[in-house]
């Protein structure tokens, strides 16, 4: 695989780990499939038209380096560069979408839930569980614009526009990495997210209360031990290490304990092997994790489909990069789906597991609220403006 693609006056070479082959997601949903180790069948009906995983193959890709402020354009061949450079100049004006003022279930229903979830752990069927509240609405226009107005609302390290089809896109902004496995080396990490703080100005003490925080640190211990475990599945034996423990990342609106956890994959491992052990992301299901399932079936109203799932790519090396699927947003037929949820330990208040549904929700809340005051439409870029630039100058050929 030839690697060398203009990038601007100079020259950038791309490793084939860093260069996607198939893009797409993994839903949530996939881990009601036939060898899951599940012992009952899910309760919820699913849509059959929803996809549980999904995969496309693009000839021409847009690669981006944000640092340096360059693009570029590589492909296949020049023939798939060119039909990519055509297509974004075809885009004269920017994307358009009117979504309805988005209504979540009830805090007393959510609530009821929880106070559910809190009795099987109180019975020690499980240790942690995350249940999930759901917002809806309905959109007219391109459903891309939503997606603008939520990376707008929620600047993170990981996000994906997918069209699944003519009627349905999932529109994904998260800042949580499940794996990320280098086929070459066996290098394996993943980053859980368990701990949440809203950010009110102080970074610093928020952070320092985040951390001292028994509940949060009790729910974020756990979820780092599953992944260990999940982990231990396909690794080396001993090469499982936990890095960087409790680290307090802040975003828009709040703040997470991540923790990273590394491991050397066996040589008999593949691709397949380590969704079977790893899926669904432990940091949105519980511990232990098939029984924490069951409950989540259980307890929530509406299947996920897509949301709490993986998203990324297969990269040319063979190698893998998912994200968790939060800050998820579903469009279909017209209707907007998007959820949000916490992990409940022993520890957990109900009312402040409520009120933490309704800050995740402001990813999707202040998107709309951008789309309503035109907010999009004023950020918009124009026909000639210096991406478009940068790509049309940096063209070159990246050979699979």
């Amino acid at each position: 695989m030839r690697g060398l693609a203009a990038c601007g006056s100079g020259a950038c070479e791309l490793d084939p780990a860093d260069v996607p082959a198939w893009i797409g997601l993994v839903a949530y949903d996939a881990c009601w499939s036939s060898g899951s180790g599940l012992r009952r069948a899910p309760r919820l009906a699913r849509s059959g038209d929803a996809p549980i995983a999904w995969l496309a193959r693009y000839d021409a890709l847009v690669a981006l380096d944000a640092q340096r402020r360059r693009a570029w354009i590589v492909g296949d061949d020049e023939a798939a560069i060119d039909r990519l450079a055509a297509r974004i100049d075809e885009r004269a004006s920017a994307p358009r979408a009117r979504v309805s003022r988005p209504i979540g279930e009830p805090a007393e229903v959510h609530r009821a839930a929880i106070e559910r979830a809190l009795e099987h752990v109180a019975a020690g069927e499980i240790y942690q569980v995350n249940l999930a509240r759901r917002w809806s609405a309905t959109i007219e226009g391109d459903a891309i614009a939503l997606f603008l107005a939520m990376r707008a609302a929620s600047p993170v390290p990981f996000g994906a526009f997918l069209e699944l089809g003519r009627d349905r896109a999932v529109l994904a902004r998260t800042m949580e990495r499940f794996l990320r496995w280098d086929a070459r080396t066996r290098a394996i990490e993943t980053r859980p997210i368990k701990g949440t703080i809203a950010r009110a100005g102080d970074d610093r003490g928020e952070a320092a209360a985040l951390r001292t925080d028994a509940k949060e640190r009790a729910e974020h211990a756990m979820i780092v031990d599953l992944m260990r475990n999940d982990l231990g599945r396909v690794a080396e034996v001993g090469t499982v290490r936990v890095e960087r423990v409790m680290e307090v990342e802040p975003y828009a609106g709040l703040s997470h304990l991540v923790s990273t956890v590394r491991a050397t994959t066996r040589d008999d491992v593949d691709l397949r092997a380590i969704l079977e052990a790893t899926f669904p992301p432990g940091s949105i299901s519980g511990t232990p994790k098939l029984r924490a399932i069951e409950i989540i079936e259980a307890l929530e109203r509406f299947p996920r489909g897509a949301y709490c799932g993986a998203i990324g790519h297969v990269d040319r090396a063979g190698g893998l990069s998912l994200a968790v699927a939060i800050r998820t947003a579903t469009v279909a037929r017209g209707e907007v789906e998007y959820f949000a949820g916490g992990g409940l330990v022993e520890a957990s208040v109900p009312e402040r597991e409520v009120a933490e549904t309704e800050l995740k929700a402001r990813v999707l809340l202040d998107a709309v609220r951008a789309l309503e005051e035109e907010a999009v439409g004023a950020r918009a870029t124009t026909t000639d403006d210096p991406f478009r630039r940068r790509l049309r100058a940096g063209q070159r050929t990246l050979d699979p």
